[in-house]
């Protein structure tokens, strides 16, 4: 019989750890994002901010990113060759500012995501992620009828989940801006909520931690921005309609790249 220390791989364990659903820090990512940035009742969105986090410098905005994620990690960096399938998926990410001890960040309120090894490393890095599919926009400019993206170009992405469209988002580019424009808090650090129950009836939950990721190798392409418009449909599991839309600030499109290497618990409620 093996012994526990034996076994291998980073979730879950096995004798060869090939079959893992998640491979080994560090992760790498490659993202391309089509943003909507708007106002609503920060009261709203204090609700979902457990002590000791608190609302960010700017309480009243949500960010919705519409993306699609390219990822290795590091004990398989030839996967794009092995199996292409398991180095991309589609996301949406709920994103709202927050800080803990007076340092300003963002969180997550919730993700949808295509891929499993997607939705397990989310449980792992605190990120609220369902299953659902997203749809953007995306420009090949080798196509004849289709333009490199610049100003006048209008992109879109939606998303879904379990037959339904939950929201969807829009931008008509009017200009080019630096990184570093991008608004508060979509270049603020991750404060994100690590939960997992436990399986005793009653018990208090086995994690429950406050949580920041380690970030290397930050990289950006171009980013575009112009207005945006973001409309949220009513489905019977979700809460994100809570987050209603009041005034939509602009949206943005831009791609990035990092290196997680690991994070740093900040809080434990247990």
């Amino acid at each position: 019989m093996a012994r526990m220390e034996e076994m291998k791989g980073f979730a879950y364990p096995t004798p060869t750890g090939r079959s893992s659903v998640v491979g080994d820090l560090p992760w790498h990512f490659g993202t391309e994002h089509l943003s909507v940035v708007y106002r609503t009742d920060p009261a709203v969105i204090k609700s979902f901010l457990p002590e000791p986090l608190e609302p960010g410098e700017s309480p009243d905005i949500v960010i919705v990113d519409f993306g699609k994620w390219y990822s290795l990690w590091d004990n398989q960096l030839d996967m794009s060759y092995v199996n292409p399938e398991r180095t991309w998926y589609q996301e949406t990410v709920i994103w709202v500012g927050s800080s803990y001890k007076g340092n300003q960040g963002k969180t997550c309120i919730q993700s949808w995501v295509n891929k499993d090894f997607s939705i397990a490393r989310g449980m792992f890095m605190g990120f609220n992620k369902k299953f659902g599919n997203t749809y953007k926009t995306k420009c090949i400019p080798e196509n004849p009828q289709m333009s490199e993206i610049g100003v006048g170009s209008k992109l879109k992405g939606w998303t879904c989940s379990h037959g339904e469209r939950l929201m969807e988002g829009t931008l008509e580019v009017k200009e080019k801006i630096n990184y570093t424009d991008l608004p508060d808090p979509m270049n603020k650090p991750l404060y994100n909520i690590r939960y997992f129950p436990s399986i005793v009836k009653g018990a208090a939950p086995s994690v429950c931690e406050l949580i920041t990721l380690h970030m290397e190798n930050a990289s950006n392409g171009d980013v575009w921005s112009g207005q945006g418009t973001i409309d949220m449909y009513p489905a019977d599991f979700e809460e994100y309609t809570l987050l209603e839309p009041e005034e939509v600030l602009g949206a943005y499109y831009y791609t990035n790249g990092c290196t997680i290497t690991g994070g740093k618990v900040l809080h434990s409620w247990v």
